[in-house]
């Protein structure tokens, strides 16, 4: 049950920073591409990965999308893949698909990045810039793996080479002079230490949960207690029933059963794995459903998701 793809091939590459490189897609017959907003992200298909990465060009770029990647040290092959391309190669995209909006109530606009999270975050700037009071504060870990820096002018300040606490002092700094105003939304994108510290500092500041908007590489970490009871699973259309015990993903049990469920990050994120819930409530662990679908508990992703109750039947 996977996203309907999109062929497209590689227009351009620009190296935007080290390690990071930017591809320009672009549908292979002249074609418009679907249209998109900002903070969008597509799922790309390579080496026989699906991976997420945001939209990062400016709203008039209507001939195609672009996306950064960064090559990751530790990369399960999918940004190793994606830096061995050349211009002219073609992908499978989805259309593009936004979990990460702008506020159109907030009257000003605190944007946070951390490295290679810039990327929605920069096409949200860019949306922002001369049409609602905005700003935009980026931290790496050298002036080096910046990227876009020379495209962000004065508005947008880097912070580099910041130590935990320095990052810590700087958030709260950035966060004071609105912490009162209700009328301001923050949003973060980055490394889940980055993305902590900011929630840190919010909540330090007494900023609401409410007015913080932000997109995680991965799905969160579970609180704690949760994802571990054990249920009944029932896969109707197999004719499968399987006890899932405690910590044992459903994936796993779906697999050991004969189940076939496709998957590819199995980090709630692509959606590769998304199932429709016959019955019984999902516990919701991913990063990669809207509130609303997860409110109406009809789909999960049952790669990082459970179950709250204990029996849940999926149609597969």
């Amino acid at each position: 049950m996977s996203p309907e793809m999109i062929t497209v091939k590689i227009r351009s590459i620009r190296i935007e920073a080290e390690d990071i490189r930017s591809f320009e897609l672009v549908s292979t017959d002249g074609s418009s591409l679907p249209a998109w907003s900002p903070g969008a992200h597509v799922m790309v298909g390579v080496a026989g990965l699906q991976r997420a990465y945001s939209l990062c060009n400016h709203l008039r770029e209507r001939n195609g999308y672009r996306i950064a990647v960064k090559l990751e040290p530790q990369s399960r092959g999918g940004s190793r893949a994606m830096h061995a391309l050349r211009v002219g190669d073609t992908l499978q995209i989805s259309a593009p698909r936004t979990l990460f909006e702008l506020d159109a109530s907030a009257q000003r606009h605190v944007l946070l990045a951390g490295g290679i999270g810039i990327t929605p975050l920069y096409a949200m700037f860019n949306a922002l810039r001369g049409m609602a009071a905005c700003e935009l504060h980026y931290f790496v870990r050298s002036a080096a793996q910046a990227a876009f820096v020379d495209q962000l002018g004065v508005e947008a300040r880097l912070y580099s080479g910041f130590e935990p606490a320095q990052t810590a002092e700087a958030l709260a700094e950035i966060i004071r002079p609105h912490a009162d105003d209700s009328r301001t939304t923050f949003y973060t994108c980055g490394p889940a230490p980055f993305m902590a510290a900011v929630e840190a500092a919010l909540s330090a500041a007494g900023v609401p949960a409410e007015q913080l908007r932000s997109e995680r590489f991965a799905a969160a970490p579970a609180a704690p207690g949760s994802g571990d009871g054990r249920f009944h699973i029932v896969f109707a259309r197999s004719g499968v029933e399987a006890d899932v015990p405690s910590g044992v993903p459903i994936i796993q049990v779906a697999r050991e059963c004969g189940v076939d469920i496709p998957t590819s990050c199995e980090q709630g994120v692509c959606g590769a794995c998304l199932s429709d819930v016959i019955e019984g409530q999902p516990e919701h662990l991913d990063a990669y459903l809207s509130d609303e679908e997860r409110a109406g508990g009809k789909i999960m992703l049952p790669c990082v998701s459970r179950c709250q109750g204990p029996r849940l039947v999926l149609d597969r």
